[in-house]
């Protein structure tokens, strides 16, 4: 019973259940007459499955994640601050501290082991960007993360906050600027694996120097990831193709609006040079008489 129910399982599930009804649909279509539609249906039926087999996720996001396997918390030298990308927690009045980790919640708790290990006494936070009512003020994430860093207190560490910043961009723009008024010269970032490359590629177009430090292993989960193919489309792998689509389409709209070139420095004022003759004085005024 219960192996017939696990079989029977993506079938119940919204993606297998619709694409199963689209394959019954093809065929019926085809039956009747009506190749035109059958032939979109299949073409429909076939895309689908290849995006949503582990096979496919494996040989196109994969490498994503492959650069950074060796970039974890083991990893991290002494730094003058740790900056945890947002994205990893939500605004939830029944939850801890008011916040709910989502998917992405890794970000924050490896910020959180890497004060623990000592890393840096300043933790930088980004994503404070919570949609809220006017009507109804409500208290940011930067400062319900503050209550938790109090509570747990992993360890000396003074929590900044980017303020609201809407993507990676402005986090990298936010945190050049804060590492300018703080003397920061290295930073810890931190994110998830699939979105570090684009991070990295953000701050270090900033001028800032970063130690990557990857978290949230989305593909590269185990030593030998699964690269099997299933009967029905599995919903776990679409999506996982969607995040890693995202990364991919992020990554070349970054690079296509420039955002991954270093920003133009401001030119120094030349001091006029006179083939080693001396500098030419102002005329003195002399007084008649």
């Amino acid at each position: 019973m219960f192996d017939l129910l696990r079989i029977l399982s993506p079938v119940l599930h919204p993606v297998g259940f619709v694409w199963t009804v689209t394959v019954v649909l093809a065929v019926i279509a085809w039956r009747r007459g009506h190749s035109r539609i059958a032939q979109l249906a299949a073409l429909a039926i076939t895309i689908t499955w290849v995006l949503a087999q582990p096979f496919t996720v494996h040989l196109l996001f994969a490498p994503l994640e492959r650069p950074w396997v060796h970039h974890t918390v083991d990893q991290v030298p002494t730094v003058d601050a740790i900056v945890v990308l947002g994205g990893g927690w939500r605004p939830s009045a029944s939850d801890f501290v008011g916040l709910d980790l989502t998917p992405a919640g890794d970000r924050w708790i490896t910020g959180l082991e890497l004060v623990r290990r000592g890393v840096a006494r300043h933790l930088v936070v980004g994503g404070d960007d919570s949609p809220r009512d006017p009507a109804q003020p409500s208290t940011p994430d930067s400062d319900r993360l503050r209550t938790w860093l109090e509570l747990w207190n992993p360890g000396r560490a003074t929590l900044h906050t980017l303020g609201p910043v809407p993507n990676t961009r402005a986090e990298a723009v936010r945190t050049r600027e804060l590492a300018q008024r703080m003397g920061w010269k290295h930073l810890a970032l931190v994110t998830s694996a699939l979105h570090l490359s684009r991070a990295v590629d953000a701050f270090e177009a900033q001028g800032l120097t970063v130690h990557p430090v990857a978290c949230d292993f989305q593909i590269l989960t185990s030593p030998t990831p699964t690269r099997s193919f299933r009967v029905l489309p599995d919903e776990e792998s679409l999506a996982l193709f969607t995040l890693g689509w995202h990364e991919w389409l992020g990554h070349t709209a970054y690079r296509a609006f420039g955002f991954l070139r270093s920003p133009p420095v401001p030119p120094t004022p030349a001091t006029p040079v006179s083939a080693g003759l001396p500098a030419p004085q102002p005329p003195q005024r002399t007084s008649e008489k």
